[in-house]
């Protein structure tokens, strides 16, 4: 007479639930790790895509530079550019999409330390001597630690200049405007020069030689 077949032992079961625990444990910290990496692949990819519309943006712009009175925005002097070291006051002309027409641009840096900006605030011409402000001012880019501007031209005498922090001829443009900027995280910001199209920086505002 045949034996009855005999089951699986209590240490051959609780192996089995072993070896299955280890295999969902290695399973989850693999699907974890592709998550993290899916994660920060987009956000790799969403802040470069930051950095590059910042960048554009700017160039488009400082390449729209004309050069008007800033007074023709509000009563001051009769200058043309304001360098600083973190700020730049303009007048130029926003795309047709975004509305078009002339604008004071200023653009600088925003917020507090933990939570700064790279921001740019708009002025629309209503008359002479007179704006309005257009809209709130927008981020170009967030997460900026640190940002820096510096201008070169010609200076009085006709003799090309050095990268100046400030722009110490608010009568005429510079010639190139360079953007000097550390982010968060571990991108990093391109170098960013930009040429002037307008060459005026040989004229004052009622167009003679400084």
């Amino acid at each position: 007479m045949k034996r009855a077949a005999q089951g699986f032992t209590l240490f051959e079961v609780l192996l089995a639930i072993s070896l299955l625990g280890i295999l969902l444990v290695l399973i989850g910290s693999a699907l974890i790790n592709t998550q993290r990496t899916l994660a920060t692949s987009e956000h790799f990819t969403a802040r470069l895509g930051e950095i590059r519309t910042a960048q554009y943006w700017l160039r488009h712009q400082l390449q729209q530079v004309l050069p008007l009175p800033l007074a023709l925005a509000q009563e001051g002097p009769d200058e043309v550019f304001e360098g600083e070291p973190q700020r730049m006051r303009f007048i130029a002309s926003l795309p047709p999409h975004l509305g078009g027409g002339l604008y004071l641009h200023t653009l600088g840096l925003s917020g507090t330390p933990q939570a700064s900006r790279l921001e740019i605030a708009f002025a629309r011409l209503t008359g002479p001597g007179a704006s309005q402000p257009w809209g709130e001012p927008q981020a170009l880019l967030r997460g900026v630690r640190q940002v820096r501007f510096s201008y070169s031209g010609l200076d009085p005498q006709g003799r090309a200049t050095d990268w100046l922090p400030r722009w110490p001829w608010p009568r005429r443009l510079p010639q190139r405007v360079r953007i000097a900027l550390q982010p968060d995280g571990s991108l990093a910001w391109p170098a960013l020069e930009v040429a002037l199209r307008l060459d005026a920086s040989h004229l004052d505002t009622t167009g003679g030689m400084p």
